[in-house]
């Protein structure tokens, strides 16, 4: 792998944090609008509490919300520290996706159209499973807008550029049906078993999603990732809540009867 000189190397990961801040600004409209039935589109963000719209100087991302100091600029109404941490997230996962891709995109001449296609396509993806995770934790629920079209996209992604990222279309295709056929069974007798929904089809469009991208190879670490995620943090949030006298008001006796979207740790594993 080729070193990129100093100068090119910190330009190209400044681009790639200013990219993945400005995709986190649209994906908190996407989170917020997309639940709503709203346009993610139009018409342009607004502050929620005076409905005054929002200055393009208003709206840098992390920035803006620094030196306005997380208030809205008309009313001052406070604004959630979520918009700022969502950008940063993406712009971190951007600058983690892309930053393999440099020396072969910035190395070559001409610039290669082959890693350009996979970093592109793995930021898509790492961008649309922040926003299917962020939604998911709010809701308890798995939009399919989002999260049904990655299986297929996966499969695109390596049929057009399998080889440069070493998940040919063959991999990708067992790793969305393993991926989905596999999780949608266990939810299946999940429910059998238990007499309730425990393990939404959601999440195994998710699973089918990064199957897809990743190849089978990846989905045992993932699910085994995800799963003792979610043990570790429901443990904790029954420890807590039983701390605070709150399970004995709600009847919640245990780790097994709280409920935990699934989605945010397959993501988190996935990435």
């Amino acid at each position: 792998m080729l070193a990129l000189p100093m100068t090119l190397a910190a330009f190209a990961a400044a681009t790639l944090l200013l990219w993945g801040s400005l995709w986190g600004s649209f994906l908190n409209v996407v989170v917020y609008r997309l639940p709503a039935g709203l346009s993610v589109v139009r018409p342009r963000s607004r502050c929620p509490q005076c409905l005054v719209p929002i200055a393009g100087w208003h709206n840098i991302p992390v920035l803006s919300w620094i030196l306005l100091r997380g208030a809205c600029a008309s009313c001052r109404a406070p604004i959630s520290p979520r918009y700022p941490a969502v950008e940063a997230t993406a712009a971190v996962l951007s600058l983690a996706v892309g930053a393999p891709w440099l020396p072969s995109i910035l190395g070559a001449e001409p610039v290669p159209w082959q890693p350009v296609v996979a970093m592109c396509g793995e930021q898509a993806f790492v961008f649309t499973w922040l926003a299917i995770a962020l939604i998911d934790a709010d809701r308890f629920e798995v939009f399919d807008a989002l999260s049904l079209p990655l299986p297929l996209a996966g499969l695109v992604l390596a049929a057009a550029v399998g080889d440069v990222r070493g998940v040919p279309w063959q991999l990708a295709g067992i790793g969305a049906l393993a991926g989905g056929a596999g999780f949608a069974l266990i939810s299946w007798g999940y429910g059998r078993l238990t007499g309730r929904e425990g393990l939404g089809l959601g999440d195994a469009y998710i699973l089918a999603g990064i199957g897809a991208l990743l190849g089978v190879a990846a989905l045992p670490a993932v699910i085994l990732a995800a799963a003792l995620q979610g043990l570790l943090f429901a443990a904790a949030t029954v420890a807590v809540r039983r701390r605070a006298t709150v399970l004995a008001e709600r009847g919640l006796q245990s780790a097994r009867h709280l409920a935990l979207p699934f989605g945010p740790f397959l993501v988190i594993a996935a990435v």
